[in-house]
């Protein structure tokens, strides 16, 4: 017989799901609990702020990486740069440079982050190099810290033909243990199969995942999406994972000049297997990057620019179905420091343990760092 607790909590449930949720009121209350600040505002000639990643560190401070020097970017004046919060993001250290162990000269004179995984103590950076531009040399590598992101070890190349032309992106833990690892590769056109990989044309993207089951010690690649069969089409992947509810692992895609959305791939066996094209969502994307975060089960956060045409506003939208359906959406920031004009872009992060802050920061026009914490509503 079932009990009264048992009774009323089912009485709950029910009624819970037969009223439908007014995520309109609840955005707006979120909205007020929010809070940013600005980690960085560059100054020209020096004013460049691209490929912003937050990181919480075991000690509780945290770290934010991202392309600095210069005013443009890709460039030669590119390097890492570092700011760190003691207080989640209230004050900030001074900017500085990283040594990633390569002189800002030659061949690696150009240099960037794109990805920091924490591991307990341990802090493993990927981060890419080229001479001049990303069609110059570009190579990418892997090196790892046990002191807070103080001192790195020795660079390692990405493993197998990722060393070349790749962008490592967003890592996901999945519930089984496993990193999953999405990257973004470029193999040139067909018809120069037969060069070598940095001199072909710098065409054709493939995305997929590197897979590690053992911590990060080892790892396998997997997939090699398309998202179009014109083999000289060049854009800017910046591919993203989650996990869903059942195991699926879902991918998104940026697709500059295809449509004005992001598009979608997923691996029905947890990332072991992926299609061979990706296919178009109908999440509006104008060619930019957008970050995933899973919040438990099939529920979803994206954080993006609604727009197809400009990267503003920055939003934040929130599934509950496994990204069918997006009922909770809410703009963060309408328009750039700069106006209407200005762009914001490359927001990456992380969820707090209780999931109820989204902590984030995205570049403002390629000058300012902004910090942000979003409220979660409670699902």
């Amino acid at each position: 017989m079932m009990t009264r607790r048992e009774a009323l909590y089912l009485a709950g449930a029910m009624g819970a799901g037969a009223r439908e949720r007014d995520w309109e009121k609840e955005a707006a209350r979120d909205a007020k609990l929010d809070r940013t600040s600005i980690a960085y505002d560059g100054k020209k000639p020096n004013s460049m702020v691209c490929d912003t990643t937050l990181r919480q560190l075991a000690d509780g401070s945290w770290v934010l990486y991202l392309l600095a020097g210069g005013d443009t970017e890709p460039s030669p004046e590119n390097y890492t740069g570092l700011v760190r919060s003691r207080d989640q993001g209230r004050t900030w250290t001074p900017l500085e440079a990283v040594n990633v162990g390569f002189p800002r000269s030659g061949k690696t004179i150009g240099q960037g982050p794109t990805e920091l995984i924490v591991q307990g103590r341990r802090a493993t950076m990927y981060f890419s190099t080229h001479s001049h531009h990303w069609r110059n040399d570009w190579r990418s590598w892997v090196m790892f810290s046990d002191d807070l992101c103080k001192t790195w070890s020795k660079p390692e190349p990405v493993p197998g033909r990722l060393q070349n032309r790749t962008f490592i992106r967003n890592h996901i833990v999945t519930r089984d243990g496993r990193i999953l690892l999405p990257f973004q590769h470029y193999i040139g056109p067909v018809a120069e199969a037969g060069k070598a990989p940095l001199d072909r044309a710098l065409t054709n993207p493939r995305n997929g995942v590197l897979m590690s089951a053992d911590s990060g010690k080892s790892w396998t690649e997997h997939g090699d999406i398309r998202i179009t069969t014109d083999d000289t089409y060049f854009g800017w992947a910046e591919n993203n994972l989650v996990e869903l509810a059942d195991g699926r692992i879902a991918m998104i895609i940026r697709a500059d000049k295809l449509g004005g959305v992001l598009y979608y791939a997923e691996s029905k066996d947890g990332g072991r297997t992926w299609p061979e094209f990706a296919v178009k969502s109908a999440i509006p994307n104008p060619g930019s990057k957008a970050t995933l975060y899973g919040l438990g089960g099939d529920a979803v956060a994206i954080l993006h620019n609604p727009n197809p045409a400009h990267r503003s506003p920055m939003a934040l939208w929130i599934s509950m179905d496994g990204m069918k359906t997006w009922p909770y959406r809410r703009v963060l920031q309408a328009e750039s420091v700069d106006g209407p004009k200005g762009r914001m872009n490359y927001p990456d992060g992380f969820v707090s343990k209780d999931k109820r802050w989204l902590h984030f920061a995205f570049d403002d026009n390629r000058h300012r760092a902004v910090h942000y914490s979003a409220r979660l509503p409670k699902l």
